[in-house]
């Protein structure tokens, strides 16, 4: 019950919900949340979609393949092995992701003087992670309120910078980064930022360099990739 309270208590006020963690970690519900509803969600899609649309979409000619090749790799393709892949995937590169960025913070907190464990940052990570909860709901509604189950996988999500502002064609260098940043990543630094600086009693400006840097580092080296790739 507390871990729930937390949640709500995240998203109105982070400082004292990321001061909760410093005290108990409450690290198993958030955590499964993460995981189960983003999986739920996968599996959903894969059940739901145009199968045979949906193949099409992924490798008719917008997509650059070889024909021959297309029509080989749409063989390989089930709406099982689709789901199951994805389902997979989360299971495994989320709590992946998530230790990596204990890692990161572990070794940030280390460099400002702080000696908080490994396990206390596991959970920091956990629970900055908990805002994009929000996108379960929102790809939900995409999926009940799309026609026919005609729904591309990039249009699952609608907060994303491609869907929101640029949308770029699927094929396009620049595609694939955008539709990989959503807003909601904005209220996870954010909330990480703040947790940084009530855990270790850093400044404004350090806490968020801490929070953002792996964004832009990663996003950066991604942009500087396509801008290659497209010129």
């Amino acid at each position: 019950m507390e871990a729930l309270k937390n949640i709500g208590l995240l998203f109105v006020e982070p400082g004292k919900a990321m001061e909760a963690v410093r005290a108990r970690s409450m690290l198993v519900l958030p955590l499964v949340l993460l995981l189960v509803g983003t999986a739920a969600v996968q599996l959903w899609y894969y059940q739901t979609v145009d199968f045979p649309w949906l193949l099409d979409h992924m490798f008719g000619a917008q997509s650059g393949m070889d024909p021959d090749q297309a029509e080989a790799a749409k063989k390989f393709m089930t709406p099982g092995m689709m789901a199951g892949s994805s389902v997979a995937g989360t299971l495994i590169v989320l709590p992946l992701m998530l230790l990596l960025q204990a890692v990161y913070l572990l070794l940030a907190a280390r460099v400002v003087g702080n000696d908080l464990p490994f396990g206390k940052w596991f959970a920091f990570a956990t629970w900055t992670s908990v805002p994009s909860l929000l996108l379960i709901p929102v790809m939900a509604a995409r999926i009940l309120t799309t026609r026919g189950g005609q729904l591309a996988p990039e249009a699952l999500n609608p907060l994303t910078l491609n869907s929101l502002v640029f949308h770029v064609p699927t094929g396009t260098p620049y595609f694939t980064l955008l539709s990989s940043i959503n807003v909601v990543m904005v209220w996870s630094i954010v909330v990480a930022a703040i947790g940084f600086g009530r855990w270790t009693g850093k400044g404004a400006g350090t806490s968020y360099t801490v929070a953002a840097l792996p964004y832009v580092v990663i996003f950066g080296a991604w942009a500087a990739f396509a801008m290659a790739t497209a010129s």
